[in-house]
């Protein structure tokens, strides 16, 4: 079962958006903030605590708040 996405289990700053109990994290382009690289940090696995996210849950509220951020 998988564990729920919450929008506090982001840290959001101007050099990105991480998913801290994954460490997946979104760095944007300085030049571009809508595009960067995506590093998947753990997620897709199971981590230690037993905790299971689904990565298409954590992409898209990754996406919905960075352009939140952006758009500020």
């Amino acid at each position: 079962m998988s564990a729920p996405v919450r929008r506090d289990q982001f840290e959001i700053s101007p050099k990105g958006i991480t998913h801290k109990p994954t460490g997946a994290s979104f760095i944007p382009d300085p030049d571009e903030p809508g595009w960067g690289h995506l590093d998947p940090g753990q997620l897709g696995n199971v981590l230690p605590n037993g905790d299971d996210y689904e990565p298409q849950e954590v992409d898209a509220m990754m996406q919905q708040l960075w352009i939140e951020y952006v758009g500020n």
